[in-house]
């Protein structure tokens, strides 16, 4: 057996009782995806809307309890917000080509969150820019900037809406239909938060609701071309309602066969989720152990998920990075968030981030881009990504500056990615130490390119 077929048999060996996530994630109850999504690795999250304008949380800024004290409660001080919302220097293309830069692969744009506030002139509910903006289509031009400049479209679409509050509508916990709630999270306070209503009159209510989410997704499904991901992110109903996940993801896939679906269609209560392509229970915070089949992490870049004004702090890129890295180790994809101004434009931070991140890229993304999970920790004690006979062994910031890689054979050579040098290693207990160079280190990560 020549060198080249041992490693691939010792690495298939190694990695064989290691969920792997892959396109189409072995051990994932969801359907095989398109190779793009694995292969991308790096998504932009954006939300934006009228919660910019106060530079208060999307959504939840509707609720007294949520960044107390909040001064857009009562929820008519949040409605106001809907009125003064107008980007004049709206410009995705900015946006997308710095994100391009930084090698962002794809894009999910908060068409419409909680607050009910669709960006595009909807037909369907009373709350968008059709009535807000004089018919202005803030997703259109998101999408053409995708499209530009070579990142995956995606939507973000919350079908659980606050301000859909018809007279006799059975939810009770908002402060539209009734002030003295003002908990964002009442059912904790033992207040109800629907009625006391029997589930099949109930439904009754759902159903009408259901119409609308159906037509408001059906317009984001067929006005903008091909579409790449839907972002869901679950319903507020009780579980006893149907929530019908079988026919929305028909209708989906017959109006956008090659989509990409998260697992978020959902009561939000129910953690098995039934529907949907990939796992996406790590929101904001890290997997403790190796997710199986193909997953995801969002999290928020500067405090909120939409912007929270100029003086908000933010992650430094190295903290990206570092996400990035461990994710693919995993074999799990990241999406961090980044909230635009109201005016249209992307903070700073954005743009130096991206920045810093492009650097990086430039001698660096061939080990987080259509690269496979490795064997971290079981035989590295460095995160590793994985791609046909090469392993990429990440020195991340404050990691020691030599790795152990257990049970490999004499590499045939090793090499320094940022300068393009030999990198020294020696075998050690049917293994090898590899050693980075003394000097200054890339405060993002260093990575060695090890090739059996």
């Amino acid at each position: 057996m020549n060198r080249r077929k041992f490693i691939q048999t010792l690495s298939t060996a190694a990695l064989a009782d290691i969920p792997m996530a892959g396109a189409g994630g072995t051990s994932s109850p969801h359907k095989p995806l398109p190779a793009w999504f694995h292969q991308a690795a790096f998504g932009l999250f954006l939300h934006w809307g009228p919660a910019s304008v106060g530079a208060v949380e999307v959504s939840w800024g509707m609720f007294q309890d949520v960044h107390p004290p909040n001064p857009f409660w009562p929820v008519e001080k949040y409605d106001a917000l809907f009125d003064q919302f107008d980007p004049q220097n709206y410009d995705p293309d900015h946006w997308m080509e710095a994100a391009a830069r930084g090698g962002f692969k794809y894009a999910v744009l908060v068409a419409r969150h909680v607050d009910g506030y669709a960006l595009w002139p909807s037909d369907f509910g009373s709350l968008s820019t059709k009535q807000k903006m004089h018919g202005r289509d803030l997703v259109r031009p998101y999408v053409e900037a995708c499209r530009k400049n070579g990142l995956r479209v995606g939507f973000y679409y919350c079908p659980s809406d606050w301000t859909y509050n018809p007279p006799g509508w059975p939810n009770r916990a908002f402060p539209r239909r009734d002030p003295e709630f003002y908990h964002s999270s009442p059912q904790k306070l033992g207040i109800p938060k629907f009625v006391d209503m029997p589930a099949a009159e109930m439904q009754k209510y759902f159903e009408q609701f259901y119409a609308y989410v159906k037509g408001q997704v059906g317009e984001l499904m067929t006005r903008y071309g091909q579409i790449d991901l839907l972002w869901w992110d679950g319903y507020d109903w009780p579980e006893t309602i149907d929530i019908h996940g079988d026919d929305m993801q028909n209708y989906v896939r017959g109006l956008q066969p090659d989509i990409i679906l998260n697992d978020r269609y959902c009561h939000w209560a129910d953690l098995t989720r039934k529907w949907g392509d990939y796992d996406t229970h790590f929101e904001a915070k890290d997997p403790t152990k190796r997710p199986a089949g193909v997953w995801e992490q969002c999290e928020q870049t500067c405090v909120g998920w939409s912007w929270r004004g100029e003086s908000a702090p933010c992650r430094p890129a190295s903290h990206l990075i570092e996400r990035l890295v461990r994710n693919r180790a995993w074999g799990g994809n990241y999406l961090p968030d980044f909230g635009p101004r109201p005016d249209g434009t992307l903070s700073r931070a954005h743009y130096e981030i991206c920045q810093e991140l492009a650097e990086w890229m430039k001698h660096c993304s061939a080990s987080v881009f259509d690269v496979e999970a490795g064997p971290y920790p079981e035989r590295s004690d460095a995160p590793v990504t994985v791609k046909g006979d090469v392993w990429y062994i990440h020195f991340l910031p404050g990691q020691k500056a030599t790795a152990t890689l257990k049970g490999v054979p004499a590499p045939k050579k090793a090499r320094w990615l940022r300068m393009g040098e030999s990198t020294a290693w020696q075998e050690s207990n049917g293994g090898i130490v590899l050693s980075l160079p003394a000097g200054p280190r890339d405060p993002l990560d260093e990575v060695v390119e090890v090739t059996f």
